[in-house]
């Protein structure tokens, strides 16, 4: 894989019940050059098996698992395993319009 544009990370704690959205808005985006890097803090709920739904929708889809309950802790880690230069932390439960990306890089550019 060469490398991506941007690293999205995202971390999560049982988050079965939104994390599948997100995935679904990242999987429709117009700018295709990114990687996601999903760091689980060991959820007991279905949030890694959703996940998994996904990896042949999305570019470069990374489970991680954290043996720490620490948001910032996982984000540390999803930031130590990416690719890109450009880093966006996203929330489980945030939704992207599919043009997202596409306006991040726009704005970065400008």
């Amino acid at each position: 894989m060469t490398k991506p544009l941007f690293s999205i990370i995202v971390p999560a704690l049982n988050e079965a019940k939104y994390l599948p959205k997100l995935l679904e808005d990242l999987s429709a985006q117009s700018l295709r050059d990114f990687e996601v890097i999903l760091v689980d803090g060991n959820s007991t709920d279905q949030t890694v098996a959703k996940a998994k739904e996904f990896e042949g929708k999305l570019p470069g889809l990374t489970l991680l698992s954290s043996a720490k309950r620490n948001v910032c802790t996982q984000r540390n880690l999803g930031a130590k395993s990416a690719n890109a230069d450009i880093l966006v932390f996203s929330d489980a439960d945030n939704r992207f319009p599919p043009y997202f990306l596409q306006g991040i890089k726009y704005r970065w550019e400008a």
